[in-house]
């Protein structure tokens, strides 16, 4: 036996130990807790089932018998603690990672191209910093698990976009197939309510046939006993009352019937016309109605828009694509930089225009601020580099209390409209001199729109002001 051999193991903390399964000895994965109050993982438990199915299961533990049925459930926050303290020990125990365009030495990466999905080392990074070809290139701190970020359903297909209910990050094609299966859903909810109104108004129709019939034959019995009786004096006044009541009830049976016909065209247009209305909506979901602004008189092509991490706040955490941001809590111990904003808890986009019409949409949470700004904004200080306080932005707000604001140069505008979903969309007019906010909905419902004189390269910006309730914005 070797001395590395005698050497015991690590001693576990005591975090580590409440957070440790009784069955396979590792950190909790998916939790669950029997009714006696212990925890083991889902998988463990499973185990323990399907090998004692002959035998009556007892916790483990406390040795407690549950009876034939076990009610098991998820403890939720055993959950997210262990999984909170599994990131913490991948972040204090970075992997190496070697660069991808070295092969015959190892070379240590210091960036990672998540469009190219490569790391590169110092030198092979001059050429996505130099060349206009590799403009747009989300470059981050070196990653060494990109297979983690391809689909688990389509392996071809990259995770792009971020799933709020979820809370991962799912392909393109994922995301059409939400969307087209929600589309569905409403489809089918709508068809259901229209077919149970049709039968309503039907069952009205066929009752109130049903007593015009009735009223009908009570007539004919009424005529034929009054014909029987030929010594009746009455018996003409009373026939050509009956004859009258009868063509009554025969014209509001004719009129019955055509109601009933033109009910049923008119479900027949309304069925036409909520295909064609389901129609739009899709093509408008694939293709959206102003998607042909986006860079239509832009030099710069359709590169993607990223956050510029040099520029993020201490208090903002960006996402390793580059494409959401969160307020946090606690400020973050970053190296400081010239273009990062140190007070205020803000962070801009690395893409800058000067010319043409550019169109953006975010997905937004909590209480934000989306601004458009130059870049020569400042960046140090409280009040000054603040969105909307100062000449050189222009801004909407929404507080906690759901209000919009719209703030430049601190003149402050409260907006009479209120977001009644989670998506805004931003349009840039250089030719026109304006700046447009809109509500992402079927008609693209105007927020507020300011005339401005742009002179200076304008970049997208972003702004977090409060932890609770939680502050989020998604560059879509």
């Amino acid at each position: 036996m070797d001395e590395k051999s005698k050497c015991p193991p690590p001693e576990k903390s005591q975090l580590e130990v409440m957070l440790t399964c009784p069955v396979c000895q590792d950190i909790f994965k998916e939790p669950r807790q029997l009714p006696c109050g212990h925890s083991f993982c889902m998988v463990c438990l499973d185990g323990m089932v399907d090998f004692g199915l002959d035998t009556p299961f007892r916790c483990p533990d406390c040795r407690a018998y549950f009876g034939v049925e076990i009610r098991v459930q998820k403890n939720y926050a055993l959950a997210n603690i262990a999984e909170d303290y599994r990131e913490s020990l991948k972040a204090k125990n970075p992997g190496i990672v070697y660069c991808d365009c070295c092969p015959e030495e190892q070379s240590l990466a210091v960036k990672t191209c998540l469009k190219c999905e490569v790391s590169l080392c110092q030198d092979h990074l001059q050429h996505h910093l130099l060349l206009p070809a590799y403009m747009g290139h989300p470059l981050v701190k070196p990653l060494g698990d990109l297979d983690k970020r391809r689909c688990p359903v389509h392996e071809d297909a990259v995770l792009k976009y971020y799933c709020s209910m979820s809370k991962t990050y799912i392909c393109n094609i994922c995301a059409m197939d939400k969307k087209q299966m929600n589309l569905t859903m409403e489809t089918n909810n709508l068809g259901r309510k229209l077919k149970e109104f049709m039968e309503q108004q039907f069952q009205v129709l066929e009752g109130k046939l049903q007593e015009c019939k009735d009223s009908i034959r009570k007539l004919k019995e009424d005529l034929n006993n009054e014909m029987s009786n030929p010594n009746d004096s009455s018996i003409n006044t009373v026939t050509v009352v009956l004859l009258c009541l009868w063509f009554i009830a025969l014209y509001y049976a004719y009129s019955f019937s055509v109601e009933n016909q033109n009910l049923t065209d008119s479900v027949k247009k309304q069925q036409t016309l909520l295909y064609n209305v389901y129609s739009s909506m899709a093509e408008y979901m694939i293709d959206s109605p102003l998607k042909g602004l986006s860079n239509r008189n832009s030099r710069e092509g359709n590169h993607a828009l990223t956050l510029d991490v040099d520029s993020a706040s201490p208090f903002l955490m960006v996402s390793p694509d580059l494409q959401s941001v969160e307020r946090l809590g606690k400020k973050q111990t970053l190296h400081d930089h010239p273009s990062r904003f140190n007070k205020v808890p803000q962070v801009l986009t690395t893409q800058c225009h000067s010319s043409g019409r550019h169109y953006w949409e975010v997905e937004v949470e909590g209480y934000w601020d989306i601004a458009v700004s130059y870049k020569s904004i400042r960046r140090k200080g409280t009040e000054g580099p603040a969105f909307g306080l100062n000449k050189e932005s222009w801004s909407i707000t929404h507080n906690d209390k759901g209000n919009l604001f719209a703030y430049h140069n601190k003149i402050k505008r409260e907006l009479a409209r209120s977001l009644k979903g989670n998506r805004v969309a931003v349009m840039v007019d250089f030719e026109n001199g304006t700046i447009t906010f809109f509500e992402v909905d079927l008609k693209n419902t105007k927020l507020h729109q300011f005339n401005a004189e742009l002179s200076q390269p304008v970049c997208l910006g972003f702004g977090l002001y409060k932890v609770d309730p939680p502050s989020r914005v998604t560059i879509i």
